[in-house]
């Protein structure tokens, strides 16, 4: 219902009472219409169950009817007497004329006649039967151990007949002389008779109705409007269905039941089961047929129903059309009221006698307008002279033009006027004592302003000053930092000197490691040379022992003994050499490693003034910081001082200006009257 919220009464009242009428006619149109649906489809079931009993009851009484006259005539004292004496002509003609006599006071046989236990016929109502046989072979052996093995008559149902093609009957009953069966009597009743008058008992309302006979128990059709479908098992499925029902429950009651057959057709059917004859009987119509009038009957409802709800909604829109002029009107005043527009009473002049709702919010708006209008001109009146300087002004003197929640705005005027009256009392005192004070703080500000002025030039010698310091200590700094740069350059010197000393004692170390190396050389040198003059000498005195053969094998011999001893002098000699090369390496190394450690010390000490340099160098900076932060407190000072002789000749001006201002209040506050003369 949120949707109707913002909608107007005449609206909301409109949609409301349209939707409960139409919900009404809806649920009226439902309870009526299924009540009348109901009542209609009863009545037509009914109709149809009656007819259904009463077509059965007709069928079981002319079926009786034919068996009881089958019966009779198998008991007759002719029958029997031919049947004990068939070769009789006087028995048999007395027989065939009790035949004729019979069948034709009845009216109902097709055919009647008297046979042998062999199916040979004796009599008959048709002469061209007489002396027929026929049943043979296995269909007269069945014959005879069903039909006429039982003391009953025996109802084969509707068929076709074989001599006519007329729908008939067939029934036979045996005759028995004590346990012996002597022959028999059949006839073929006419079905044909029975279904015509069944046919002509039709349906109010239903002419098209479908009558069928069924045999329960092979579900062959015994009687169908269709002649092709006789003597045929159904193939419906509803049909099929209903026997099913009947052969599970065997019930007699007439009942109905709906499907829905192979063309989609709902239909209904009522059957009633002849339990002693195996039959069923149905009648079957189409749904649509059967409650046609139902739909016609719901159809009517819901157009009556359709009317008065139209007719209702549409009384019910004029009514409220008709109101809701008067409401809008209602509404536009009252937005103009709510607009503080005091003439929106105007329009709703019309209304005032009216005792409805409608008059009572007419009036009412009207009293609020009037004393809105009384209201808002006292208070342009007190407020009027307030703002003319009349602060004595009488503001309860329309007290009663006040009521309800605006006796708040009588206070708070009171209160305005009682604060206001305060306030310019107030304000006419402070003026008077500004006006002293500032003759008085104009006085001090011109003094002020000389002092400042002192002020200023002693402190603008005292920032020269400290200029100047600033700069020596700044020239101070620059040249420590000077002199730290060549201690660093000289460190680097330093520590150059200390990397070549160092590339220099591993070059002596090299030379030293060499030269033992050389003089192992030469050691191995020396075993060569003595072991080649061994040789040598070995193989001169193989030479002597050789004789003349071995005399040029001596020459070289020698030659072999004289090198090797010139390679062990010279070896001997770069020995000497290489020793003495080694001790002056290590004299070297030695005064290398002096040197080494004299640098080392030289370092030390110049990275120590390095350090004092560094520390000299920082505490000039800070102090030249710490003198730089002095010189701008000092210029702030200055500023300081300069800003405040300035603002003292400011004040001074100030003070003489808040004087004549103080003068011209006084002169506006004597305007306001304060008090009633």
């Amino acid at each position: 219902m949120k949707f109707l919220v913002n909608k107007k009464l005449a609206t909301r009242i409109g949609i409301i009472t349209t939707v409960i009428t139409l919900t009404g006619m809806l649920l009226l149109w439902l309870i009526v219409s299924s009540n009348a649906a109901s009542m209609v489809k009863n009545d037509i079931t009914n109709q149809m169950t009656d007819a259904v009993e009463s077509r059965a009851a007709i069928i079981n009484e002319y079926v009786a009817s034919a068996e009881e006259y089958m019966s009779a005539f198998a008991l007759s004292s002719e029958v029997r007497q031919l049947l004990l004496n068939p070769d009789d002509p006087e028995l048999t003609g007395k027989a065939q004329q009790y035949t004729e006599d019979f069948a034709a006071v009845k009216g109902v046989f097709e055919g009647l006649y008297i046979a042998t236990p062999d199916t040979h016929v004796l009599t008959h109502t048709s002469q061209s039967a007489i002396g027929m046989t026929t049943r043979t072979g296995d269909s007269l052996k069945s014959f005879q151990d069903t039909i006429l093995a039982r003391k009953e008559l025996t109802n084969l149902g509707i068929m076709k007949s074989p001599g006519t093609g007329s729908m008939i009957l067939s029934m036979y009953e045996p005759v028995f002389e004590g346990q012996r069966c002597i022959g028999y009597v059949g006839a073929g009743v006419y079905a044909s008779h029975l279904m015509d008058s069944l046919l002509n008992l039709s349906i109010k309302g239903l002419p098209d109705s479908e009558y069928v006979f069924l045999n329960v128990d092979t579900g062959v059709y015994l009687y169908h409007e269709d002649d092709q479908l006789l003597n045929t098992a159904t193939t419906d499925a509803g049909y099929q269905e209903i026997l099913r029902r009947i052969q599970e429950n065997g019930d007699t009651q007439a009942n109905t039941y709906s499907y829905k057959d192979e063309n989609g057709v709902n239909q209904l059917v009522v059957y009633k089961y002849l339990k002693n004859r195996g039959w069923v009987f149905m009648v079957r119509e189409s749904v649509a047929e059967v409650y046609g009038e139902v739909i016609m009957v719901r159809i009517v409802v819901g157009a009556l129903c359709a009317v008065v709800a139209a007719a209702i909604i549409l009384i019910t829109l004029l009514i409220l059309r008709r109101e809701g002029k008067e409401l809008m009107a209602v509404e536009r005043a009252i937005g103009r009221l709510g607009d503080l527009n005091l003439s929106a009473d105007e329009e709703l002049e019309t209304f005032y006698h009216r005792a409805d709702e409608i008059g009572l919010i007419a009036q009412t708006t009207h009293h609020v307008c009037a004393c809105l209008q009384k209201t808002i001109d006292d208070i342009n009146r007190i407020l009027g002279e307030m703002a003319g300087g009349n602060l004595a002004v009488d503001v309860e003197k329309n007290s009663s033009y006040y009521i309800g929640d605006f006796r708040a705005l009588l206070v708070s005027l009171k209160s305005i006027q009682g604060n206001l009256t305060n306030v310019i009392r107030d304000i006419s005192l402070v003026a008077n004592q500004v006006d002293t004070s500032a003759e008085r703080v104009s006085t001090g500000a011109e003094a002020l302003s000389q002092g400042t002025l002192e002020q200023a030039g002693s402190i603008d010698g005292l920032v020269s000053n400290v200029t100047e310091i600033t700069s020596q200590i700044q020239t101070s700094t620059v040249r420590c930092d000077s002199a730290s740069k060549l201690v660093d350059k000289a460190t680097g010197y330093t520590a150059e000197a200390d990397v070549k000393m160092d590339q220099l004692t591993v070059a002596t170390q090299n030379i030293d490691s060499s030269s033992t190396q050389i003089g192992t050389i030469i050691k191995t040198i020396e075993d060569i040379a003595f072991q080649t003059n061994i040789l040598a000498l070995n193989a001169a005195v193989e030479a002597a022992r050789a004789g003349t053969a071995g005399k040029g094998f001596s020459v070289v011999a020698d030659e072999v003994r004289n090198l090797a001893a010139k390679s062990a002098q010279a070896a001997q000699s770069t020995n000497n050499l290489i020793n003495h090369s080694i001790q002056d390496v290590k004299t070297g190394a030695e005064s290398t490693a002096l040197a080494v450690s004299a640098m080392q010390v030289i370092s030390e000490c110049i990275q120590s003034i390095k350090t004092l340099m560094d520390e000299i160098a920082a505490a000039s900076i800070q102090q030249s910081e710490m003198i730089t932060l002095v010189e701008q407190g000092i210029k702030e000072i200055s500023a300081v001082v300069q800003e405040n002789s300035s603002t003292a000749e400011k004040s001074a001006a100030v003070s003489k200006e808040l004087s004549d201002q103080a003068r011209r209040l006084n002169s506006l506050i004597s305007q306001f009257r304060i008090e009633e003369s």
